[in-house]
């Protein structure tokens, strides 16, 4: 999804101009992204939200979007901005590492096609125009919560209290997909919530429920790329 990091000093002063999410490959054709735990509630009614390892071996909560690579994704021509995952809502916006949440910048990345005449990001006063500025926020509300949610992934994988997700016989091999981990079905909750602030308690919950539920949209996943569920 990422390649190359334009800082935001320099983004902003080559009048890019940016366009709606649509217009950008990650939006058809991503089909793992990273979330956020508010999020996965509301994507959880269509995509399964998993744990999965990254380049260096870290656990990095997704949702997988589509089975098939390089494919895409099903239903994305049929989705509104706002079911979008949220990295993808702020695409072309990025942090420079987004396992931090650091600086905001740009990716360097060209739309595929250009539906309007897109945005300059921002007005002369140096002001964010409002499609820029929904980018943003958008961007801003997947790092709200990453403290708690690297919290979490190290409390239930220090504890034993996630468990590798059971597809059907030959679909990983098929479609190239890594391991991918969720929470058991009943994991000890005073591990989990005596390392989380109170504060988090009820968003955490509500991840925990989402997450389980979400495994069952893996079906429909397989039945989309046309394989036996």
């Amino acid at each position: 999804m990422y390649c190359a990091f334009d800082r935001w000093e320099d983004a902003t002063g080559a009048a890019l101009r940016i366009f709606d999410p649509f217009a950008y490959r990650p939006a058809l054709y991503e089909r793992m992204v990273p979330v956020s735990l508010s999020e996965c509630p509301a994507l959880a009614e269509r995509w399964p939200v998993m744990w999965r390892r990254d380049g260096l071996g870290d656990p990095e909560l997704v949702v997988l979007r589509g089975l098939r690579a390089d494919a895409e994704m099903p239903d994305a021509r049929t989705q509104n901005r706002a079911s979008l995952p949220l990295l993808v809502q702020a695409y072309p916006f990025r942090f420079r590492d987004p396992a931090q949440g650091d600086e905001i910048g740009l990716e360097r990345a060209a739309p595929m096609r250009e539906r309007d005449s897109g945005s300059y990001i921002l007005d002369d006063q140096g002001n964010l125009l409002p499609g820029a500025e929904l980018k943003v926020r958008a961007l801003e509300a997947w790092a709200e919560d990453l403290e708690t949610r690297t919290l979490l992934t190290e409390v239930v994988f220090r504890n034993a209290l996630v468990e590798r997700v059971v597809l059907p016989e030959g679909v990983a091999e098929r479609f190239d997909l890594p391991d991918f981990f969720s929470v058991t079905p009943a994991p000890d909750d005073a591990l989990i919530f005596s390392a989380i602030p109170r504060e988090h308690w009820l968003l955490v919950a509500r991840f925990l429920v989402a997450q389980r539920l979400s495994l069952y949209t893996m079906a429909r996943l397989i039945a989309l790329a046309g394989e036996p569920a």
